[in-house]
């Protein structure tokens, strides 16, 4: 039986491996997945000697016949090495795929076989059915691929626009392989996971500045309608098969880029979700859609949804727009307000760290924050410039970056993503991103925050500051992590990924 085998790096959560993993194994093909390392939040490392000497022993031992590596940004250095490794070991054809090829193919097509570009599932089978039946590759839509000396760049093929076609039970029943702290084991890394991620849809309906999504949907336009949904009955089927396998799953968390879905698709999911189903789940929001109606939020609550997380990113107008990010203030208040009204925690995005922030883009995102009704958490970012992305060509436009400072080149994410207060930054970013933790504290007074702010003193020497939110956060984490435990939800994978010095959050 032909064998490919599917190697993510630092992506234990990475959905779309398991899916290509579950279209190889329904059209007949052996398709174990390999997890190279595990992210863990601000302290990634690449592989150890040990562990590529054990990455070398296990393709040489699968003996596939393809391989395929699906790969963010970040990791563009180490997908090359392990490239080489492989050609050391193995014969087999070599696919690069994943946000970065689709997005750079031109920096990974002269290190592999072939270099697909946007969704993988139809393009990988089609390949492992070539190498199968010694078929030519040269005119599988999707890919690029080396023939005759030269590079044939294909066309990605129309979007799938029937999400409902392809197989769901893509967790937990893949032959799965992690190499991890110096080890080779066999077996699902996020098996003692609580939570279950899911997809109800692909896609975004947005187009914001500094995500992938806006240049995905340059890549596929007139190829389909780019965002698309499943049905309710689809996703419901999804996770009772999954709570079948692991009874243990205490939450479901839809990882759709934002949930936006019709008036009828709601109807219906809350109408079944809590016969069939019947855990707590939560969301991805952003303030501009219809969803955040209270009529919607009242609906999504009873039916189980006690948490949501909603993109802000910027509190200056001025800012958003460098962005391209949709969504007013007053829109983001209106939801905050109605989100507070109907009882649903909430967890705000922002992103810190632009070098073309002012003083006033600053405090703008600190008044904003102070204005929403507490209590509510904080997911700071720190802000990293991906290749291609509007942000990363304005600001090499206006050079206030150089290429050597995009991420690829630049591994920023290894150390800091979620943005922590002991990375070296200058003092006026060091001072707002202290202040701006503090406005989920319900411990420190909105007042005393904005006295803060309007300290000279303070501003230029921030390590005060910076010492204060440090406490506040580390109460803060406690009495998170207190009511996880009682919840059934703090796991051992969640731990592994953020309980330590350097990966603790600021929430």
């Amino acid at each position: 039986m032909t064998r490919v085998l599917i190697i993510t790096p630092y992506g234990y959560q990475n959905l779309g491996v398991r899916y290509l993993s579950a279209v190889l194994r329904e059209d007949g093909f052996e398709a174990p997945v390999l997890y190279m390392k595990g992210w863990r939040n601000n302290d990634v490392h690449p592989p150890s000697v040990r562990e590529l000497r054990l990455f070398e022993e296990f393709i040489e031992a699968q003996a596939p016949d393809v391989i395929g590596i699906g790969f963010g940004t970040p990791y563009l250095a180490i997908v090359r090495d392990l490239t080489r490794r492989i050609r050391k070991v193995s014969s087999a054809h070599v696919v690069l795929g994943g946000v970065h090829p689709t997005i750079s193919p031109e920096d990974c097509i002269d290190h592999t076989d072939s270099v697909c570009i946007g969704e993988g599932e139809l393009p990988l089978r089609d390949l492992a059915r070539a190498v199968r039946d010694g078929a030519p590759i040269q005119d599988i839509p999707n890919l690029w691929v080396h023939h005759d000396g030269e590079v044939v760049r294909n066309r990605p093929r129309p979007l799938i626009q029937e999400l409902d076609s392809l197989p769901h039970d893509h967790l937990f029943e893949a032959d799965c392989w992690v190499v991890e702290d110096g080890k080779l084991t066999h077996g699902d890394p996020g098996e003692d996971n609580v939570m279950y991620r899911i997809m109800a849809s692909r896609g975004c309906p947005f187009s914001c500045g500094f995500c992938y999504n806006s240049q995905f949907r340059q890549i596929y336009e007139g190829l389909g309608t780019y965002h698309r949904k499943r049905t309710v009955e689809n996703v419901l089927q999804e996770m009772e098969a999954v709570l079948r396998l692991r009874p243990d799953i205490r939450r479901m968390r839809f990882d759709d880029d934002s949930f936006v879905f019709p008036m009828s698709w709601i109807e219906e999911f809350v109408a079944q979700y809590p016969q069939r189903i019947g855990l707590p789940f939560d969301i991805l929001l952003n303030p501009g859609t219809k969803t955040k109606s209270e009529e919607v939020l009242t609906l999504l609550r009873d039916a189980g949804m006690d948490h949501v997380q909603v993109g802000i990113q910027s509190g200056s107008e001025k800012e958003a727009r460098s962005y391209s990010r949709k969504g007013s203030n007053a829109q983001t208040l209106e939801l905050a307000q109605r989100l507070h009204d109907v009882g649903i925690a909430v967890s705000y995005d922002v992103i810190l760290d632009n070098p073309t922030a002012s003083a006033e883009d600053k405090q703008a995102m600190l008044e904003l924050l102070l204005q929403l009704p507490r209590p509510f958490n904080l997911y700071l970012y720190s802000l990293v410039v991906f290749p291609k992305s509007e942000v990363a060509t304005k600001m090499l436009e206006a050079g206030i970056i150089t290429e050597d400072q995009i991420e690829g080149r630049a591994t920023k994410s290894f150390s800091q993503f979620r943005l922590s207060l002991s990375y070296p930054r200058p003092d006026e970013d060091l001072f707002y991103a202290s202040l701006i933790s503090m406005t989920s504290k319900g411990i420190i007074p909105r007042n005393v925050i904005r006295g803060l702010s309007r300290s000279e003193l303070l501003a230029n020497h921030p390590r005060a500051v910076r010492n204060l939110a440090e406490v506040a956060n580390v109460f803060k984490l406690g009495e998170v992590a207190l009511r996880m435990a009682r919840q059934g939800e703090l796991s051992g994978f969640k731990l592994r990924e953020y309980a330590a010095f350097r990966r603790r959050l600021i929430l």
